[in-house]
């Protein structure tokens, strides 16, 4: 994989001028998002094997970061907002998986202090993954999950508080939200930043807010989105813009950002997006074929598949698409193998269920993740071939997607 990592000193064009971006953290570990309170303190999102959890460290120590005990009161935690400039952050606390809550924090004398706690509204999230973002003035609730409707994988929504409870998430529409996965909601001002998956990629896109609603999002240019890299988890105020920018030749890198200066410009602003074009083939235009020598004394034996299946993707209970993560270990296996392979993705179901649902949803399984081959690794040209099959066994390890290369 191409890897492309930005210097100290590289001036940026766009969004700012005259500002320099600076490496906050460099870590093996995987990050999920982090944030530099005040001038001197970041914290920092960390998955690990048993949860996601909170660090803090000095921006000039970054590597003594130690976990925070008063910031980590579930097994999931993650920054969702705040006043950064001011000591202050909103923090979400998954307890239980009925048991949410997000608390206020505030940093004071060297520790963070708990305040209030806010409710997180009932969702029927069909992803294993969940974004939220709160706003300064704690009424509106954008959130990153797959609910009913959605347009593919992970879509943005809000929620806005009504004085008693938060509304029914609304989605935010197809001028934000794509067949893809769009995660990681932040807003600033007047604009809607997040990231869209694409691939074992993720870039960092704005939207134009008005009245709430955004207008088309388009790719942020500059250094905001290293290429070939997974970028995310992108926040700015009026200091520093700070992100987040991983790349994955062998062992995953995860590289935080910051780039200090005044408030950048809104999203409307003439040099502050570029947008993706994609041109079209001509009409009528077919591509010669490549000739291929033959030689008559040549036998070529038609490809088997393997007995065994050289990746396992797993699902979770009632889902079709695939997690992040799978998606993740998905593309890493689908770049190590050679243009024009040739695969069969076989999906299951397993025995939970009426017969025609348990039929359905192994089928689409399979035909998911053959759609996400073909749009995102088109260029390699896969041969892929699909099959379903409904298991009477029930449980996680009966709920997959199996792809066998052809040999």
């Amino acid at each position: 994989m191409k890897k492309v990592i930005y210097t100290i000193g590289l001036l940026v064009g766009v969004l700012t001028t005259g500002y320099a971006q600076t490496v906050l953290l460099q870590t093996n570990d995987e990050m999920a998002g982090v944030a530099l309170v005040g001038e001197d303190l970041l914290v920092i999102s960390r998955k690990e094997a048993g949860g996601q959890y909170l660090y803090t460290a000095r921006r000039d120590k970054p590597g003594q970061a130690a976990r925070a005990t008063t910031l980590n009161a579930g097994q999931i935690n993650a920054v969702v907002g705040g006043n950064h400039a001011k000591g202050e952050v909103y923090v979400y606390h998954k307890l239980g998986r009925k048991a949410e809550k997000i608390s206020i924090y505030k940093w004071s004398d060297g520790e963070f202090v708990k305040g209030d706690e806010l409710p997180v509204p009932r969702l029927r999230n069909h992803s294993y993954n969940l974004g939220l973002f709160l706003t300064e003035d704690q009424r509106r609730l954008f959130i990153s999950a797959e609910l009913s409707g959605a347009q593919g994988y992970d879509d943005l929504y809000l929620s806005e508080w009504t004085g008693v409870a938060w509304s029914k998430p609304r989605n935010l529409g197809e001028k934000v939200n794509t067949g893809g996965a769009e995660f990681a909601p932040f807003v600033s001002g007047d604009s809607l930043y997040f990231s869209r998956q694409e691939g074992e990629t993720a870039y960092i896109y704005g939207a134009p807010l008005q009245d709430g609603l955004p207008g088309a999002a388009v790719r942020l240019k500059g250094v905001y989105n290293s290429t070939q890299a997974y970028n995310a988890y992108f926040t700015k105020d009026s200091r520093h813009t700070v992100w987040v920018s991983a790349t994955r030749a062998g062992q995953s890198r995860y590289i935080a950002y910051v780039l200090g200066g005044p408030e950048t410009e809104p999203v409307p602003a003439s040099l502050a997006v570029e947008p993706v074009i994609e041109v079209a083939p001509e009409a009528g235009k077919v591509e010669a074929p490549e000739e291929i020598p033959t030689n008559i004394n040549t036998v070529v034996a038609a490809p088997v598949r393997a007995i065994a299946p050289s990746l396992v993707l797993y699902n979770e209970f009632n889902r079709v698409h695939l997690s992040l993560e799978e998606l993740a270990g998905l593309s890493r296996f689908l770049r190590q193998q050679p243009a024009g392979a040739s695969l069969v993705v076989k999906g299951y179901s397993d025995g939970h269920g009426e017969p025609v649902v348990k039929y359905r949803v192994s089928k689409q399984r399979a035909q998911s993740v053959k759609a996400y081959i073909q749009r995102y690794f088109a260029v390699k040209d896969f041969k892929v071939e699909v099959e379903h099959e409904v298991l009477p066994d029930k449980g996680k390890a009966y709920r997959k997607t199996e792809v066998y290369l052809l040999q």
